[in-house]
């Protein structure tokens, strides 16, 4: 997508002709995960649609999906609304999206069949991606084997542990690898997704998306996890 500087407004051009259908997304839902792990990123993509629709453009189709279908009560108490993963069969998977959780030692052993699911869904995604302690569950599937990746600092000792065979960036906001795409603690959410639209459709398209949700396109390069800024703050 290619999108250039017009008198007054933005003209979008789809150097794709064939791609005339929205991709689509599935949030991975499952009991404890974290709330704005999953509605960060989900509002990136709404706000992007939204801006592609107005000019008659494909954008994304959202998909919240757990093992069970159903509500899903969230690690903050509030509940989602979501479909099974197997009903959603015969979409396409351009992209997944695995929130992590507060809690998310009891997450992993209570969702063993849905890491099994992950495994097998990543195989067809175009791109497989974690958010926050979500990268968790993409390493009990095997996918980070021999990869770079970001996960929240708070776990990053926890996750060292766990999969010695994965090279964790302990302050990187977000990590691609490959088709894996890794993103650290609860808010870097929107920075990945915001990432993820550029990929797609050109950085004007993810500054526009930036600007309309008031938060930065794309963090100063020195911005680390836990940067000094904040730790003068959380000790002043």
């Amino acid at each position: 997508m290619v999108i250039k500087d017009m008198p007054g407004r933005l003209e979008y051009q789809n150097p794709n002709p064939l791609r005339a259908q929205p991709r689509t997304v599935i949030f991975v839902a499952y009991p404890q995960m974290g709330l704005l792990d999953l509605t960060g990123a989900h509002t990136v993509f709404w706000a992007a649609t939204r801006n592609l629709n107005q000019l008659g453009l494909p954008g994304y189709t959202l998909h919240t999906a757990s093992v069970a279908g159903g509500t899903v009560r969230t690690g903050e108490g509030l509940v989602v609304q979501t479909r099974r993963l197997t009903d959603l069969v015969n979409e396409p998977r351009d992209t997944l999206i695995v929130p992590g959780s507060p809690h998310i030692r009891q997450a992993i052993v209570d969702n063993a069949s849905l890491i099994d699911w992950l495994r097998l869904a990543s195989t067809t995604a175009n791109r497989t991606t974690s958010i926050c302690s979500g990268a968790f569950f993409l390493g009990c599937a095997g996918l980070l084997d021999g990869l770079r990746v970001a996960t929240h600092w708070t776990m990053a000792d926890q996750f060292e542990r766990a999969f010695p065979q994965v090279k964790l960036d302990r302050e990187a906001i977000y990590v691609q690898q490959k088709s894996i795409w890794t993103a650290a603690g609860v808010s870097a959410g929107i920075d990945l997704a915001l990432a993820l639209v550029e990929a797609d459709h050109g950085r004007k398209l993810a500054m526009q998306v930036a600007r309309h949700l008031v938060v930065y396109y794309r963090r100063p390069d020195n911005q680390e996890q836990w940067s000094p800024l904040l730790q003068s703050q959380y000790l002043s």
